[in-house]
């Protein structure tokens, strides 16, 4: 209700303005057609044709707050991300800083705790902050679990299919794993945080290390680790890999953003 209040002053809008629902666009093809796909599984048919939509109407705040709703109610969320930061650029609040002027629903969106009910206790019985564990997410697939790489890695934690089955045989879940399961989220994530609970005890607790091995791999990581003598700043400066160290330093940003709103409990 904030956000509508918010949306209908900040843009001036009409009073009869509906924005509670999808109003002119339930009757877009796009919509409809990406409804479809989406209940038949058919996941990236569903995205393409949302995010046609979304693209659309990117000069309008009413129409971009309408559909991050729809995408975010209806679980794509990366769409539905994007939709929320079109409304607050459309408003001149690029920056996260300027963001904090408008109602806070906007950031509840684009840094949401999505899968919670997995995330939560996942994270707590591998002694993370779940908060962690959703930036580390947001990073990897801003949330999409039907996602995949260009070098193969899958779901919502993209973790590769070959570390997939390592980690599989090792801790014998699931029965008859296959590499599609992990693009269920239950698999993606207990395997994501598996993997960087297992190389943040090879790294001592070097957290910049952990990050590091999951981007870089853990060979890299420990010549990284070995230059930077437990100097974090160091470690930062011997990553040879400019994807690994913006990698490390975005979900950090990301991590201290999700402090922001929703505070550090633990």
């Amino acid at each position: 209700a904030e956000a509508i209040s918010w949306l209908r002053i900040t843009f001036d809008l009409p009073a009869n303005t509906d924005l509670e629902d999808l109003g002119p666009l339930q009757d877009d093809l796009r919509i409809q057609r990406g409804r479809e796909f989406w209940e038949l599984g058919l996941y990236n048919e569903a995205r393409l044709e949302f995010e046609s939509l979304r693209t659309d109407v990117s000069q309008s705040a009413a129409d971009s707050f309408r559909l991050a709703n729809y995408m975010r109610n209806l679980g794509l969320y990366r769409p539905a991300i994007f939709a929320a930061r079109q409304v607050l650029e459309l408003a001149g609040m690029e920056s996260h800083a300027d963001s904090l002027h408008a109602p806070a629903y906007f950031d509840h969106i684009r840094y949401g705790t999505y899968y919670s009910d997995l995330v939560e206790p996942i994270a707590t019985a591998n002694d993370f902050h779940p908060l962690f564990i959703y930036s580390v997410m947001r990073q990897e697939s801003l949330f999409e679990g039907f996602v995949l790489s260009t070098a193969g890695a899958r779901g919502l934690m993209q973790v590769i299919p070959a570390t997939g089955i390592t980690i599989a045989n090792l801790h014998g879940y699931p029965v008859a794993y296959i590499d599609s399961d992990l693009y269920r989220p239950i698999i993606s994530i207990k395997f994501g945080t598996w993997y960087l609970a297992s190389n943040r005890t090879l790294f001592d607790g070097d957290i910049y290390a952990t990050l590091a091995a999951y981007n870089g791999g853990p060979g890299n990581a420990i010549e990284w680790q070995a230059l930077s003598k437990g100097d974090p700043d160091l470690l930062l400066e011997s990553i040879r890999f400019s994807e690994t160290r913006e990698y490390i330093k975005s979900i950090y940003e990301t991590y201290a953003i999700y402090k922001s709103i929703y505070g550090d409990t633990r």
